[in-house]
């Protein structure tokens, strides 16, 4: 019975699948694993559940208080299969955790100070590897995805520019995207210190390409909370410094310009620090 299980999800990752990201494509097929597992607990499966199964493993997710984004990219997990399947009605009218209007809502990215802050904790640890790797995610704003799948040959560095090619971008979609001198200068030196013939740009004290879970570990580490931050402060600061949307979407591998608009919507922090300085303004 496993085994029809797994071979019903790879059939539907080789058809239905083909076309989209490998980190959409490994979230797919976590997020069905998950409902087969749930689904042979509640003695069916995946090719004969039914929409009060879908229904209730929804509200088992929100009763457990995932967050809605976890709640939501497990459904669109579940959609696209059973679209695949031929089962659209196990998905029909299913209430699911309402979105969050990203286009009212400013990403949370890091103030001037953390950031210098993390750049000065990631260079004191004296690791080439977590500084080149830390100076990236600030000032390039690639994903953790695309940072992992980096190669070598992906990094082109001259006298005085450089540039990183991106192969795997969200849908499948590739860009290059220029590096400053000084993360230009981090990668160098954290190649210096290579002494394996592993293409990967980024490797583990195993040899092997870094995992994304290692480079949430390492930011983490630092004191950056976690990668997509970092992406949020290159973003932030490319609108907030005046440059064009269609340039922040090039740049960031956006395909939508309302995705980009948030990013130029005051942060709460932002909010309370106005008011505050209009108070102390007033009382002096």
């Amino acid at each position: 019975m496993v085994f029809q299980m797994n071979k019903l999800i790879e059939d539907y990752t080789e058809e239905a699948l083909r076309s989209k990201s490998s980190t959409t494509v490994r979230t797919y097929q976590y997020e069905l694993k998950q409902f087969e597992a749930w689904l042979f607990a509640a003695g069916t499966d995946l090719y004969s559940y039914a929409r009060a199964d879908v229904q209730q493993y929804i509200d088992s997710l929100m009763f457990a208080e995932k967050s809605a984004s976890t709640v939501n990219k497990a459904f669109h997990a579940l959609k696209s299969f059973s679209k695949w399947l031929g089962k659209e009605e196990a998905v029909e009218d299913i209430r699911v955790v309402k979105p969050v209007d990203y286009k009212k809502s400013a990403p949370k990215s890091l103030d001037r100070l953390d950031t210098l802050r993390l750049i000065r904790q990631a260079d004191r640890s004296e690791n080439a590897r977590d500084y080149a790797i830390i100076m990236i995610l600030l000032h390039t704003g690639i994903r953790v995805g695309e940072l992992v799948a980096l190669n070598r040959s992906d990094v082109v560095i001259s006298e005085r520019k450089g540039r990183l090619i991106i192969r795997e971008g969200k849908g499948n979609k590739s860009r290059e995207v220029p590096l400053n001198p000084e993360t230009r200068r981090a990668i160098v030196k954290s190649l210096e210190e290579r002494l394996d013939d592993n293409r990967a740009l980024f490797i583990s004290n195993r040899n092997s390409r870094i995992t994304a879970r290692t480079v949430q570990r390492i930011v983490k580490k630092y004191g950056g909370d976690h990668p997509h931050r970092l992406r949020h402060t290159f973003i932030t600061a490319l609108i907030r410094s005046g440059e064009d949307f269609s340039l922040a979407m090039a740049l960031s591998g956006h395909s939508s310009a309302d995705m980009i608009m948030r990013y130029s919507q005051p942060s709460e922090e932002e909010k309370q620090r106005a008011v505050d300085k209009l108070y102390l303004t007033r009382g002096s």
